[in-house]
C-alpha cells in the first residue's frame, strides 16, 4: 500500500542530508564506497540506514583547484527516500556543480512525478503529475527564482487550459483556453492584488 502522507516527511530528511548538524554527524558515520570510473569521475554509494544496500549515489568530477590540491564538481546525485531500493529523486548538476535538473517520483512507483529545471541555479520550470499517471498536468515558470505563470490542464486533455499568472509571488489574473488553441481567450483579474 503506498501512503503519500509521509512524503513531507520524507523530504525533510532529504533537505537534512543538504544541512550540517546532526545530520552531518550521521553522513559521516554512514559506510561510503568510492569508485573511479575510466572516464575520470568518481562515484560514491552510501548506506545510510546501514541495511547494506545503497541510499545514496553521488557521481562527481575531480577538478585541480590548485596544484596538487583536488575538489569535487557534482554531476549527479540520486536518493532512496524509503528504503526500497528504487531511486527516488534524481538531481544533474552543470560544469560548475549548480543544479540544472531534478527528477522527483512522489508516490515511490519508479517513475518522475515532478520534474525541475534550473538555470544558474536557480529554478526555471516545473511540471508536475499531480495525478501521478506520468501525464503532465501541471507547468510552473520562475523567473529569479519566484513563480510567474503557472498552467494546468484541468480537463486532462494533454493541454494546458488555465493559465495563472503571478506578480510578486501573489495571484494577479487567470485566463482560460477556450478554443483549445493553447492561448487564453478569458481573463478575470485578482482585485485583491490592488489592495
Amino acid at each position: 500500500m503506498k501512503t503519500k502522507a509521509s512524503i513531507p516527511a520524507l523530504f525533510a530528511v532529504l533537505v537534512g542530508i543538504g544541512c550540517g548538524g546532526a545530520t552531518a554527524q550521521y553522513l559521516a558515520a554512514a559506510p561510503v564506497l568510492t569508485t573511479k570510473g575510466p572516464d575520470g569521475t568518481v562515484a560514491e554509494t552510501t548506506d545510510l540506514n546501514g541495511d547494506g544496500k545503497p541510499d545514496i549515489w553521488t557521481n562527481y568530477r575531480e577538478v585541480e583547484v590548485r596544484k596538487g590540491t583536488k575538489d569535487k564538481v557534482l554531476i549527479r546525485k540520486a536518493v532512496d527516500l524509503n528504503g526500497d531500493g528504487r531511486v527516488d529523486v534524481v538531481t544533474y548538476y552543470d560544469d560548475k556543480g549548480d543544479p540544472s535538473r531534478e527528477d522527483i517520483d512522489l508516490d515511490f512507483d519508479g517513475r518522475a512525478d515532478e520534474v525541475r529545471y534550473f538555470k544558474k541555479g536557480k529554478i526555471e520550470r516545473e511540471d508536475i503529475s499531480t495525478q501521478f499517471d506520468g501525464r503532465f498536468d501541471v507547468r510552473k515558470f520562475y523567473e529569479d527564482g519566484a513563480l510567474v505563470l503557472k498552467q494546468v490542464d484541468t480537463t486532462r486533455t494533454g493541454h494546458f487550459d488555465e493559465f495563472q499568472y503571478f506578480t510578486g509571488g501573489k495571484l494577479a489574473r487567470v485566463g482560460w483556453d477556450k478554443d483549445g488553441d493553447g492561448k487564453p481567450e478569458v481573463f478575470e483579474e485578482n482585485p485583491a492584488l490592488g489592495e
